[in-house]
Order: structure tokens, then sequence, then C-alpha cells
């Protein structure tokens, strides 16, 4: 008899290694002087808090993650996890777009896209999963804070962007 292939926290754990080492290649060398140089929002928490709610969060999504690959009869499953790579995949972009192409305005976008497919999924799985739900909700908030605090007066509209001014001359906007 054969079993049933189940995603396991060891595949999460992997998973978020890769993730680490995909964001720490895709950084630059001077990432933590650039982001020390930025303007911030004075609504902004203090840039040590970054590096614990990013793991904590990262953590709490796996785990829903876990739930939502393994759930095979879920009707909206193909949606659910469509929505969660979409938002791996943004938060994977983030991360290049602020420290190697230095546009806070296009990782604020990103974060922002990230923030709502985590609300879609959130959405989709609130009446179904009630705990992946719970789960994922702190994402959903904590990118909608994140990009309104980092896309106000003193964030991404006061910050030399290279990626902003680059579409500019290239007649973008």
């Amino acid at each position: 008899m054969s079993e049933t292939f189940r995603f396991r926290t060891w595949h999460a754990a992997a998973f978020l290694a890769a993730i680490g080492a995909v964001s720490a290649v895709s950084s630059s060398r001077d990432a933590r002087s650039y982001w020390r140089g930025l303007k911030r929002s004075s609504k902004a928490p203090p840039p040590w808090v970054f590096p614990s709610v990013w793991t904590a969060l990262n953590v709490i999504q796996l785990w829903a993650d876990l739930r939502i690959l393994n759930d095979r009869e879920a009707p909206d499953r193909k949606a659910l996890v469509g929505l969660r790579v979409t938002s791996w995949l943004l938060s994977a972009v983030a991360t290049p777009t602020l420290f190697r192409n230095r546009s806070l305005a296009g990782a604020e976008a990103a974060t922002l896209a990230e923030g709502v497919a985590t609300g879609a999924a959130v959405a989709l799985l609130a009446r179904r999963d009630p705990l992946a739900a719970a789960a994922l909700t702190p994402l959903a908030l904590w990118t909608a804070y994140a990009s309104l605090t980092g896309g106000d007066e003193a964030g991404a509209v006061s910050n030399p962007d290279k990626l902003v001014d680059r579409l500019r001359w290239e007649g973008a906007f």
C-alpha cells in the first residue's frame, strides 16, 4: 500500500534556507550602509526590528503553506498555491529591487502586491482553514504597514530611486 506524499517540516526548512540564500545573493555588498542611509518615515520601526519580524513571518507562513499543500481535497487549492507562490516571488523580488536597483518605490510596490496576494489567500482560507488564515494574517498586516510607511513622504518619495529615474529617462512615465 503506497502512502500519499505529504510535505513535511524539513521541506519547509529547506525552502526557507533556499529563500535565505537567494536573498543573500540577490542583495548588494553595501546593503547595510545603503539601508542606514535611507530617509525613513517616523512611523517606520527601527531597522533592527526587520530581521526578527521577517523570520517570524516566514516561519508562520511556511506552516500555513504546509497546510495548504497537504490539503489535496480543497476545492480552491490551485488558487491558494498560486497566491502563495506569487507572494513568495514578490518577496524574493523586493530584495534585489531595493538593494541592487536602489529602488525603494519598486520594493514598496512588490511588498504591497505581496500583501494583496496574501490577503487574497487569507480570504480564501477564512472559512475552510481558519488556522492557516490566522497564520497568514500577520504577513498581510505587516506588508500593508511596511508599504504605507515606506511609501510616504519620508520614504520612497524623498529617497533617490535609480529604477524610477531610469524609467523616467526611458520615457516610461
